[in-house]
């Protein structure tokens, strides 16, 4: 109980800071601190313990300095969670408190696809392979090309078939594929029914001749009509009018009838066999006109502009490669197929002599009415899916990133509909290497394409001169002195602009060390002169870009490379 309320008593006393105790507590704090419980405990509450671990192996923990027993690593310090920053050093001197920490900064967030502008100096252009072509107008032909294959004409299908039972008694056309006349006979039938009424027929004809010279006028009215009726019933029958007039003329009674082609064309199925029976509505042969054929062709919704029912199309056909064929465009698909976002088209094209056959396949090439347009060459644009986007020259080696509305496609070049201007400049080579920098710059400097840039872009000063010098000169690390000197391409100083200085180092992922970058404005010192200070935070090369602005406008620029001593 004693020693307990002794402890008590201490841990009052340090709490409140009282200078003086009870003599008895005086008097049993030495023995208290040389106790070895008691003493730990008491440095415990004035200063926490030090703990030392493995910056490799944090498993690895130690109360004193030394070297880990796994990778020989020197212990480093850990700093107790809470801790307060002001220490006792190991002389009973306070340090002074250390400013509180400053928490990470954060990146800056950048748009999903972003892209920042690009400055090369003349060096790097040409070991990039930079090349620029100017947005022209030119007469554009968009035209639509798409393969198809020749099908059937469906219009030009014909069916054979009976009105009336019968027997097939023999077979003059006997295998698909045969070409048949119009008017060609395909069968003959024999049939109990026509044969009947081949014998009514007969004898209608013999009552008209009996009372053709009978006084009564309803009498051979009568028996002329028994004639038309039972001629009538042959020719329902699709009986041959040759055979009718024959049998009219001569009376003989037919027992097979030859029924002949209705129309010309190419045998494509066959059903008929010689002695079979036939039923009324049977079909026996089918045939197929060929001396003109379809072209489908399946085409992009997004061309579908360009087709006109009527228009002309070149045709070529893969058995024919020398050949040139000319088809009308007959008709287009109301309905898109949603699985390859295409729609058919059909195009009629002669065949004389039969030469295209249904399963060719052919390549078609439908050409629009040429008109004026803005055009840069297709490989100045940068397709994302998103986003169609080109490279600006603004002179001096500035690129700056620019999305456009872009028109058909054409032998090279690209229609250009919003986003430029006739006369400017577009980088048309080395792409991918201004593309990656532009999204390198736009993550690291967290650029945003909305701002920074004058409304409706900047027109730069043609012949700026920018000169760029460091006090001292090569540049030390630290604040260094900058001095712009900038005149008109008539040599007049420019006095009237806005000046600064962006130094950038790129990131070194072999050394671990990121991107650097610092920038600041110089202040007019008169006589087109602009001085003022940039932190150089290390040493090494970097990449110093001057910008010349006016109004908040961007008038000229120029990149150069320092090395930092």
């Amino acid at each position: 109980m004693t020693r307990v309320s002794h402890r008590l008593r201490i841990r009052v006393a340090i709490g409140l800071a009282v200078v003086t105790v009870t003599a008895t507590a005086f008097a049993l704090s030495g023995s208290l601190g040389a106790l070895p419980g008691i003493g730990g405990w008491l440095q415990s509450d004035a200063q926490p313990a030090e703990v030392w671990v493995c910056p490799m192996h944090p498993d690895v923990r130690s109360p004193q300095p030394g070297r880990c027993p796994q990778c020989g690593m020197a212990l480093v310090l850990e700093e107790p969670e809470g801790a307060s920053t002001a220490h006792t050093d190991a002389h009973g001197a306070h340090a002074l408190a250390a400013s509180p920490p400053v928490p990470a900064a954060t990146a800056p967030e950048t748009e999903p696809d972003a892209r920042a502008p690009v400055t090369l100096d003349g060096r790097r252009q040409q070991l990039m392979g930079v090349r620029t072509v100017p947005v022209v107008r030119r007469a554009l032909t968009p035209g639509v090309r798409a393969a198809g294959l020749v099908v059937a004409d469906e219009t030009r299908q014909t069916d054979v078939t009976l009105k009336v039972d019968g027997w097939i008694e023999r077979l003059y056309v006997n295998y698909t594929g045969r070409a048949v006349r119009r008017g060609e006979p395909l069968f003959a039938l024999y049939s109990p029914e026509m044969v009947a009424a081949q014998e009514e027929y007969l004898l209608a004809i013999q009552a008209r001749a009996q009372t053709s010279s009978s006084q009564v006028a309803e009498a051979r009215a009568i028996a002329d009509r028994l004639v038309e009726a039972a001629r009538a019933r042959l020719r329902a029958w699709d009986l041959p009018d040759a055979h009718v007039d024959a049998l009219e003329r001569g009376g003989t009674l037919a027992r097979t009838i030859e029924f002949p082609s209705p129309a010309a064309g190419v045998v494509i199925e066959k059903m008929a066999v010689e002695g079979m029976r036939v039923m009324a509505g049977q079909t026996l042969f089918r045939l197929l006109d060929v001396s003109r054929v379809w072209v489908e062709a399946d085409v992009y919704e997004g061309e579908l502009a360009l087709l006109t029912t009527g228009t002309e199309a070149a045709v070529r056909i893969e058995a024919f490669p020398a050949e040139r064929f000319t088809a009308r465009l007959a008709f287009v698909s109301p309905v898109v197929d949603p699985a390859t976002r295409t729609v058919r088209a059909r195009f009629e094209l002669p065949n004389p002599g039969g030469r295209l056959r249904p399963g060719m396949f052919a390549s078609v090439e439908v050409t629009a009415p040429a008109h004026d347009a803005l055009t840069i060459p297709s490989d100045a644009l940068i397709d994302t899916g998103r986003r169609k986007i080109v490279f600006v020259s603004e002179g001096d080696g500035y690129y700056t990133p620019r999305d456009v509305h872009i028109g058909p496609r054409v032998d090279g070049h690209v229609e250009i509909l919003d986003g430029l201007r006739e006369g400017e400049r577009v980088a048309s080579a080395a792409l991918f290497f201004l593309d990656s920098e532009s999204q390198l710059r736009a993550a690291l400097e967290g650029y945003n394409p909305t701002l920074g840039e004058p409304a409706g872009g900047a027109a730069a000063v043609a012949g700026l001169q920018i000169e760029l010098t460091t006090e001292p000169s090569p540049p030390r690390a630290g604040m260094t002195a900058f001095l712009v000197s900038v005149r008109d391409a008539a040599g007049e100083p420019v006095t009237d602009a806005e000046v600064s200085v962006m130094l950038f180092m790129p990131p070194m992922p072999s050394m671990n060390m990121p991107a650097m970058r610092s920038e600041g404005t110089l202040s007019n010192a008169g006589a087109g002169r602009y001085r003022g200070t940039v932190d150089v935070l290390m040493s090494g090369r970097w990449d110093a870009t001057v910008t010349v602005s006016r109004g908040g406008a961007r008038i000229g620029t120029r990149q150069l490379t320092m090395v930092a001593r």
